[in-house]
This record gives C-alpha cells, sequence and structure tokens, in this order.
C-alpha cells in the first residue's frame, strides 16, 4: 500500500479506538454519578485519597507494563479523577 492508503486505514483504526475511549468514559461517568448519590446517603467525603493514590499507584503500574509513561498515566488519570471528582460533587 501507499503511505496515503496506509495512512488512512491506521487513522481509521484510531478512530473507533477513540469511539471505545469515549464509550468507556461515559460508562466510567455513569458509575461516578452512581458512587456520588451512593456518598451523599450516606455523607461520606466524596474525595477520598486513600482510593486516589491506590488507584494511581495501580494505573502507574499497569501503564508501565504496557510501554506506557508514568507521565502520560499521570496526565490522563489526573484529568479522568478531576471529572470523576466533580461530577460525584
Amino acid at each position: 500500500k501507499n503511505y496515503v492508503s496506509q495512512l488512512g486505514d491506521l487513522r481509521s483504526h484510531i478512530d473507533i479506538i477513540d469511539d471505545q475511549l469515549l464509550d468507556l468514559l461515559k460508562k466510567r461517568m455513569d458509575i461516578a454519578d452512581e458512587i456520588g448519590a451512593l456518598k451523599k446517603t450516606n455523607n461520606v467525603a466524596i474525595l477520598q485519597n486513600t482510593r486516589w493514590h491506590e488507584i494511581l499507584g495501580k494505573v502507574i503500574l499497569e501503564g508501565e507494563q504496557r510501554n506506557l509513561s508514568e507521565e502520560f498515566i499521570i496526565q490522563v488519570f489526573k484529568a479522568i479523577h478531576l471529572s470523576t471528582v466533580r461530577k460525584e460533587s
């Protein structure tokens, strides 16, 4: 295949993965809504630092196993976490 065709194929794969990522993020936020409601009902603080550090440590290790840099994983999951905390509030 030529360059343009290969590039188009690869970009199509990225588009599919982006759609999957959006679907997963939506599912995650829906669960965050449920968690927020449960915490509110039980008068529990939204931000749970211990849980956040557990998640971050786990995803950093799992990211490294997939050859993803720690910096990248931290940036992505901090953004997700911040949005999740806002969603739960």
